[in-house]
């Protein structure tokens, strides 16, 4: 057998390694001389047409490189071993694939600045930026547009490989907001933090203690956690927390982490810093490798009791089930219930559960459509967001701004004014601009739940009067409008989710005698 079948037959049993664990194979099995296995081995993977095949832009030490056979590429043992070799030698592109991997290889792009364990900017170490350039000219990973999810670190896969995993990570996603709201008012509750300074990752920019983004941060001004300069002057320290939710979190899902904490108390000019990490479970290597760092390795359960957990799991799976249009009264019920000791949490959950209700409407109640939730778009004028896409072909394009709020709320003067000044003017843009729907006819709506002052309304008229129904429309729907949407789906269950939690109780009828 040739050297190069000796080799490609021991990847095929393996999987993909470094190659100087084949040459070790090399001259313990087959006595090669270790300079020449190691001669060898590299003769192999030269000439793009070779069987075994070298990633480029990334050495190991001893100037190993890592090897595979072309059909492992991409796949779960390539991506396992790729990993362990990266950590193995101590890697921080380790560090980032680690992360990637523990949220099924794709993430937001800001979340990949919180998860991978390098920081923003800091002397001496890889930033995130530079970790993502490297594993990105290594054919690792990508940035990718995934409607619903926007711009998105991703490993490398075939093309539409994450398309069908959205719904099921923007679930984990709003249930991880839900978790950063119940954290937040944790803190503020037990006074752990300044109050009007917790900050999470859905506040619009990212968290920051020291070179790092989190999660969740806060300062704290607890007598431990202050430091006493000579003067006597204390200096606060800080609360700093990631999530992750879904999963059992093992060794290399901790051990980014863990790899920022230790940086960041190398900084001697950082406070002392609390550091958190939630999870829904661990096995016991992270257990173990969280607690000796120094680290709270949490669980919804430990922090906040057994009915909050469940809640959030029961989160989840409503999410889920919405995502594929079954709605269920009764458990966006028991959701309310479960979270309203939680400030925010039950607007938060309110707001969320109605964007999935319309997308039901949707597509239930406005003939053969494509609808999508949450289209994000890019433009000169900035960003901007449709939280309800409803496409008919060679025909209109309707984004509705969906507002769910109590019904006794009113809805504030300045989110309704965003909509109709920065988000319609720049969603009509990028509609204009896309190959699809540049001359189609476009509508946009306001759906809501909550109440619109005087200046809102008539701000909305105003508006109204001066376009130009040739380019595009706009159109506001409240309470009543959206109930009888509702009731041209058919769908008793969504008549009854939109009634029981989005519109006024009915008066009981006074009492009359009987005498």
């Amino acid at each position: 057998m040739s050297m190069a079948n000796i080799v490609e037959s021991y990847l095929n049993s393996n999987g993909p390694c470094l190659t100087s664990e084949v040459s070790d194979y090399l001259v313990k099995v087959h006595h090669v001389a270790p300079a020449a296995a190691r001669k060898r081995v590299s003769r192999i993977t030269e000439g793009s047409s070779a069987a075994v095949k070298k990633l480029a832009g990334i050495t190991f030490p001893r100037k190993a490189r890592f090897i595979y056979l072309q059909k492992d590429f991409g796949s779960p043992r390539y991506w396992a071993a790729l990993e362990h070799a990266l950590l193995s030698s101590k890697s921080v592109l380790g560090l980032g694939l680690a992360a990637l991997r523990e949220r099924g290889g794709i993430m937001p792009a800001d979340h990949f600045k919180i998860a991978c364990g390098s920081p923003l900017k800091q002397a001496r170490h890889l930033s995130v930026d530079t970790v993502f350039d490297r594993l990105k000219s290594a054919n690792l990973i990508e940035l990718i547009s995934v409607g619903g999810l926007g711009d998105c670190v991703a490993r490398v896969q075939s093309e539409n490989h994450y398309d069908t995993l959205v719904s099921e990570i923007r679930a984990r996603l709003i249930t991880e907001a839900v978790l950063l709201t119940a954290l937040r008012d944790w803190l503020r509750k037990l006074g752990m933090a300044s109050y009007d300074r917790v900050e999470t990752r859905e506040g619009g920019e990212l968290p920051k203690v020291g070179t790092f983004a989190w999660d969740l941060s806060a300062p704290s001004y607890l007598a431990p956690m202050l430091k006493y300069s000579k003067d006597g002057a204390g200096k606060n320290g800080f609360i700093a927390c990631d999530v992750l939710l879904g999963r059992r979190i093992d060794a290399g899902g901790i051990l980014p982490f863990i790899h920022k904490c230790a940086t960041l108390r190398r900084l001697r000019k950082v406070g002392t810093c609390l550091q958190i990490f939630v999870a829904d479970a661990y096995n016991r290597e992270a257990f173990m490798l969280a607690k000796r760092a120094g680290i709270i390795p949490a669980t919804p359960a430990t922090l906040f009791g057994r009915e909050v957990a469940e809640g959030l799991s029961q989160l989840t799976e409503v999410l889920r089930k919405a995502a594929t249009s079954v709605i269920d009264a009764d458990e966006f019920g028991s959701l309310f219930k479960k979270f309203a000791r939680i400030e925010g949490a039950s607007n938060q959950l309110r707001g969320t559960l109605f964007e999935f209700l319309v997308a039901d409407v949707a597509r239930k109640s406005m003939g053969p459509s494509f609808v999508r939730m949450n289209r994000k778009f890019k433009t000169d004028q900035g960003d901007a967001e449709a939280d309800v896409v409803v496409i008919h072909d060679n025909v209109s394009v309707l984004m509705i701004e969906c507002k769910g709020y109590s019904p006794y709320a009113r809805i504030p003067d300045d989110l309704f004014k965003h909509w109709l000044q920065k988000n319609v003017p720049r969603c009509y843009k990028a509609a204009r601009s896309h190959p699809d729907w540049q001359n189609l006819q476009l509508r946009f709506e306001f759906w809501a739940t909550g109440s619109l002052s005087a200046e809102s309304l008539a701000l909305f008229e105003q508006a109204k009067a001066t376009i130009n129904p040739s380019r595009h429309t706009i159109d506001l729907r409240r309470s009543d409008e959206v109930l009888a949407q509702c009731k041209l789906t058919n769908d008793p269950s969504v008549v009854e989710a939109f009634e029981k939690h989005y519109m006024k109780a009915e008066p009981l009828p006074d009492a009359e005698d009987d005498f």
